[in-house]
């Protein structure tokens, strides 16, 4: 029965546009308000997205030959719980990565699956990238979260780990490796949240956050202190959001950290928040914070949670909004692509110097 209903709310959610309606009157505001309070707009796609699936989220966003390309992460079916609370999809049905071309911000045109075969594992958090040779590549997560693989012994697929290939002129992903960096050949380490870009001619890799940590093939890592980030963060678990934006002086940097949380009128759930940081052009050193969350998680937008057969709450999808890639055009607009609450996904747009003008710099 609740299977049912989450289909049919999901169906019924996907024919209808949800607009902007006013400042939120309790709690942390929508997706919408915090983009206005930045003096910027978040769109809603609500066209190109894959028919009958739960949500589409995850997104990244770049400009690669003149046209916007989008990819995302989309989950076919909903999630179902066994008797000892373990969840798997539903139909045994894993999540796929998509890619698009964006033809308005509400709008993805062409969209196709980038690994079009059929698979067991868990497809996540596609990042596309341009390589020095200006080839289209993607990287993305293979796990098997919530499938009925779970069982099995093979560390190497149990846990998460980061594979890469080329986008062919065919939305295909092609020559898919999984790189021989940091955990990501050991059994039983997961490697996630990686961020690859190109630096003139150089591909290089934003590896960590805590502390900054960014590989290039021939050279010596650069680490950089990243201890002004804990402003924000304090001690909370921090990753990666995107790769370095190029801002012309200077790199603009997205990252996130999650942290559970309490409210009397619902059960504990899971928060992440964003924030950004910029870098020398040569890498070394972090110039400007921002010293307060840019978007947080909030329940004002659709928070999905999941019920058992008569309706009582079990578990709920986490608080957020993250985006996985953007860029910066030659007007000086910001445009990321945000996933909402692992449930829907949208465009958010402002002139950068809205973002720059908030940070605070960082003394040596």
């Amino acid at each position: 029965m609740s299977i049912q209903f989450h289909r049919y709310r999901t169906v019924q959610n996907a024919a209808t546009m949800k607009a902007y309606c006013g400042p939120t009157q309790n709690g942390i505001p929508s997706v919408f308000e915090q983009a206005y309070e930045l003096g910027g707009t978040f769109t809603k796609i609500n066209t190109g997205l894959p028919e009958g699936s739960h949500g589409n989220f995850s997104p990244c966003l770049i400009n690669h030959k003149g046209a916007d390309l989008i990819s995302w992460r989309s989950q076919p079916e909903s999630f179902v719980f066994r008797h000892d609370m373990k969840y798997f999809y539903y139909n045994n049905t894993p999540t796929d990565i998509w890619v698009g071309q964006l033809l308005k911000d509400d709008t993805i045109v062409t969209p196709r699956k980038l690994i079009s075969k059929k698979h067991r594992l868990s497809y996540e958090d596609a990042r596309l990238f341009v390589a020095p040779d200006e080839n289209l590549m993607c990287q993305f997560i293979t796990s098997t979260y919530a499938t009925k693989w779970d069982t099995t012994q093979h560390k190497m697929l149990k846990t998460p780990k980061v594979c890469t290939g080329i986008v062919d002129e065919f939305g295909e992903l092609v020559d898919r490796f999984y790189p021989n960096i940091g955990n990501n050949h050991v059994e039983g380490q997961a490697e996630k949240n990686w961020c690859f870009f190109s630096d003139n001619e150089k591909l290089r890799l934003l590896y960590s956050t805590r502390p900054i940590c960014i590989k290039t093939p021939g050279e010596d890592d650069k680490i950089i202190d990243s201890s002004a980030l804990k402003v924000c963060t304090e001690d909370h678990p921090t990753f990666n959001s995107t790769a370095p934006i190029d801002c012309g002086d200077e790199w603009l940097v997205f990252y996130h950290w999650k942290h559970m949380v309490n409210q009397m009128d619902r059960r504990p759930y899971l928060m992440y928040g964003l924030s950004a940081y910029t870098l020398d052009k040569d890498l070394t050193k972090i110039t400007r914070v921002l010293k307060e969350p840019m978007f947080l998680g909030s329940v004002n937008d659709d928070l999905v949670t999941w019920t058992d057969p008569l309706g009582s709450d079990i578990s709920n999808q986490p608080a957020c909004i993250l985006p996985f890639g953007g860029y910066v055009n030659d007007e000086g607009e910001l445009a990321l692509a945000l996933g909402v609450n692992d449930y829907f996904m949208g465009i958010f747009r402002t002139p950068v110097v809205n973002i720059l003008s908030l940070m605070d710099s960082v003394t040596s």
